[in-house]
């Protein structure tokens, strides 16, 4: 454990030239402040992140999740978290892998949905998930993605509801998007 009261601890812990050996000796501190202010040092590893993610405190984890340092595997591990707070964090963090996005849009919470449709990383698999959510703030999400594809604008088109209008806009504005969802309306009637 570092010397000092927790405040210094802290201070220590968070500091910018704080080496990663400093850091994992704070993350061992009983005082859960002094381990988020580890978690959230920029110069944390992904040993030490992976440590954090697993923290007692939801704080620590959460934090963890959002690290820009944060690793596939960290991320893998806070998707799962029991709280949804660390769960929402990993979805929305722009290390999210597909698989990390995967696992969050089947989650039960419609937040830790909606990060994950609106993750810059959100692949057209995430976007047709997203497409056909319950959520309509999550379908919306997908209707404004900039990597949504015909098919999720075309599916968000058809369903009706929050996200079919802007879906429907979107493909006006494209001629050859509009021309596949022509004959997309054009095949359902036959």
């Amino acid at each position: 454990m570092l010397g000092g009261d927790s405040t210094v601890r802290r201070f220590a812990a968070l500091h910018n030239d704080a080496t990663p050996a400093i850091i994992a000796l704070a993350m061992r501190d009983s005082d859960s402040r002094v381990r988020l202010h580890a978690a959230l040092n920029l110069n944390a590893t992904t040993a030490i992140l992976m440590i954090a993610v697993k923290d007692e405190s939801h704080d620590v984890r959460r934090a963890a999740a959002c690290s820009p340092r944060a690793s596939p595997e960290v991320l893998a591990v806070a998707i799962r978290d029991a709280d949804e707070s660390v769960r929402r964090a990993a979805a929305d963090n722009i290390n999210a892998t597909t698989d990390v996005l995967a696992v969050a849009m089947g989650d039960a919470d419609d937040y830790t949905r909606l990060m994950a449709s609106a993750n810059p990383h959100a692949t057209p698999a995430i976007l047709s998930l997203a497409a056909s959510d319950a959520n309509e703030d999550v379908r919306m999400n997908a209707a404004t993605h900039p990597r949504a594809t015909p098919d999720v604008l075309m599916s968000l088109a058809q369903r009706g509801g929050k996200g079919s209008g802007t879906a429907r806009r979107r493909i006006r504005a494209d001629p050859i998007i509009a021309l596949q969802y022509a004959a997309y309306k054009a095949a359902k009637k036959k």
